[in-house]
């Protein structure tokens, strides 16, 4: 009773507040700036991790992204630790681009969107004059998964159409005539690699996470094959020979786990191995210009990455070499045009995506860049601990591993506070990269922050993954009442004052988590996430309902629809009964607003406290800086007032 007594004293100054608008920010019940929290929070917001692209062109540098104003861009780095040259300045932020390989023409393909709609449009730097160019300009079309063919001037992708209606199809960027497309289909075919002879391109034809073909796709009859019979199997990253007879994929048919295939790029083929059985995750690979390399990039089975390189000239499988440096994450890899070398991006909680180049032979890493960390020393940054435990029954019963981030400045009398950060997807893990709000909220305020990965995370083979499929969803809720009974135990983190915090498919459980646990919880945040499976799945975009209904269930199933119901957040808001903070993307076409606003109600009417936060200029998260950090800021607040009260 005290402590509803105490939250209900620090929310009252806020009830009257109402909507208001700052910026491209519409808030409701949301307080001002805390001057003196804004403070201590900013330094970890100027931290700014990058992202690796690719090598340039020629192999003379490497291409990032990095954030120098509100949104990332694309920056050529030279050398070891070399200046950033920023060579786009759009407004908003970049989070893809590949180099070509034609050294009379080199070049950057790039996409943007609008206000994060994700109705992507590509675009193009001729390095050699300095200056972008768009190459498709349809807004009324989503276009995606672009790549270059060996020529370098040509470039496959796919595009989307308000209906959902796919097309795969090729281009120049010298003429830029219309492209030539495949005819409309709902199948979803991803382009991987292009033939030189611009005819063919190996397509994954995605219907999963865990089912997924590849098919080589004749783009002049439009005719396509599958290069393999396995029908239960996800296949993807497929790379031609560099002849173009054999291709090379990612693939786990017949196994749990990944191992690299190689296949003739004819009909009945059957792939072969060339790495052997291994029960870790392969996440990359990469091919070298020859053939006789391969790079790959390995989780292994505790969210750390190792890259591990082989030769393969002879067929098989030989190992040169492993690089590891747990616990971290290594992703992004390229092998450069001519020389031995492979770029990557390296992670960790004291690292920010930064660059480095692996020289194969000698098997030592090159930093080619460090990224800013606000002025903070980030080896004084918390790494985390990782913690596994039981959870199930019979045949559900299975072990949960989770990173636990504690605050190392607490009295040794006291426990601290605790979030569960869960991450969306759920096809997606979390892993010990860099996070600069983790940092603050466990060294400056105290809070220990949680991050597991239930079943249905990805990075433990495709049983796990599918574990949470449809109505074993029920398992994945178990797994979070679990947790929050580890964390009762654990004698430094307070199982008495706990909030649950997610993003996406991490916001849905955090809001079904409030729904069904309110009295071990003392708050919720909720981004971007979704409120009740049958709305969402009416709603979201429409090349992307199937995709989800293969994930979720099909609401058109009676079964599946009462199953939805009666796990829904929003049919069961009257269960929530502590305060909760909802922050959404207007122009989100994965989770539409809908979602938030109708939680947001729901909860109120339920005289719930409830702060909400929508971005005009946002959709699948807020990516841009002013939004980000004003939204965090709030987020600070919100837990302040919940999670540090007596």
């Amino acid at each position: 009773m005290k402590r509803i007594i105490l939250l209900a004293t620090l929310f009252s100054a806020n009830a009257a507040m109402g909507q208001q608008r700052e910026g491209n920010l519409v808030l409701r019940d949301v307080p001002a700036v805390d001057a003196e929290l804004q403070a201590k929070l900013q330094p970890y917001l100027e931290a700014r991790p990058g992202a690796v692209f690719d090598w340039m062109p020629q192999g003379d540098g490497i291409v990032i992204g990095a954030r120098f104003g509100d949104a990332q861009q694309i920056h050529l780095v030279r050398t070891e630790m070399g200046a950033r040259k920023q060579i786009t300045f759009a407004k908003e932020p970049i989070s893809f681009a590949i180099s070509n390989r034609n050294y009379k023409k080199p070049t950057i393909l790039y996409a943007l969107d609008i206000g994060g709609n994700e109705q992507f449009q590509l675009h193009a730097y001729d390095i050699l004059k300095q200056q972008s160019y768009a190459l498709t300009t349809d807004v009324t079309l989503r276009h995606t998964s672009a790549v270059f063919a060996p020529d370098g001037l040509h470039y496959v992708y796919n595009r989307v159409d308000g209906v959902g209606d796919y097309q795969v199809c090729i281009n120049s960027i010298e003429t830029q005539v219309q492209p030539r497309c495949t005819a409309k289909s709902k199948q979803v075919y991803n382009p991987q690699a292009v033939a030189s002879d611009l005819q063919r391109v190996l397509v994954q034809h995605y219907r999963s996470i865990s089912q997924s073909t590849l098919l080589e796709l004749d783009l002049k009859t439009g005719k396509s094959f599958a290069l393999s019979k396995a029908k239960d199997a996800s296949m993807y990253q497929a790379r031609y020979s560099a002849d173009g007879q054999f291709a090379y994929f990612l693939g786990d048919e017949g196994k749990l786990f990944q191992r690299v295939f190689k296949v003739a790029a004819k009909k009945n083929s059957k792939p072969a191995p060339i790495t052997p059985d291994m029960d870790v995750e392969l996440e990359e690979f990469a091919l070298s210009p020859d053939d006789k390399t391969l790079a790959m990039i390995v989780n292994n089975n505790q969210g750390s990455s190792e890259i591990w390189t082989a030769d393969i000239s002879s067929g098989q499988g030989k190992l040169l070499g492993q690089v590891s440096a747990p616990p971290s994450v290594m992703s992004s890899i390229h092998f450069h045009p001519r020389d031995p070398k492979l770029l990557l991006q390296f992670a960790s909680a004291q690292v920010l995506n930064d660059a480095y180049v692996l020289d194969i032979p000698t098997q030592k890493m090159a930093r080619y860049t460090e990224h800013e960390a606000g002025g903070l020393r980030t080896d004084n940054f918390s790494m985390p601990d990782r913690i596994q435990f039981a959870s199930g029954k019979g045949k559900a019963l299975y072990n949960i591993q989770a990173y636990v981030y504690r605050p190392s400045k607490l009295p040794e009398s006291k426990k601290a506070p605790v979030v569960v950060l869960i991450h969306g997807g759920p096809e997606a893990q979390a892993r010990p990269g860099f996070d600069g709000f983790v940092q603050f909220l466990v060294n400056e305020m105290g809070i220990a922050v949680v991050v597991p990965n239930i079943r249905g995370s990805t990075g433990y083979g495709r049983l796990f993954t599918s574990m949470d499929d449809g109505v074993q969803r029920i398992d994945a809720l178990n797994d979070l009442k679990t947790l929050l009974d580890e964390i009762a135990k654990d004698p430094n983190l307070d199982g008495e004052r706990v909030a649950l915090m997610g993003g996406s498919y991490g916001g849905f459980m955090t809001l079904w988590g409030l729904t069904e646990f309110s009295d071990r919880l003392r708050a919720g945040v909720d981004i971007v996430g979704i409120s009740d499976l049958s709305t969402f799945l009416t709603n979201t975009a429409n090349y992307r309902r199937d995709l989800r209904r293969a994930e979720y269930g099909d609401e058109r199933d009676p079964k599946v629809k009462a199953f939805f119901d009666a796990t829904s957040p929003l049919k069961n808001a009257s269960k929530i009964k502590v305060p909760l903070f909802v922050i959404q993307g207007a122009n989100d076409p994965r989770v539409p607003a809908s979602e938030a606003a109708q939680i947001a109600a729901a909860a109120r009417g339920n005289d719930v406290q409830v702060w909400e936060m929508t971005a005009l200029d946002e959709g699948h998260g807020f990516k841009k800086k002013q939004n980000s950090t004003r939204m965090r800021l709030s987020i600070a607040q919100f837990l302040r007032a919940t999670l540090l009260a007596p």
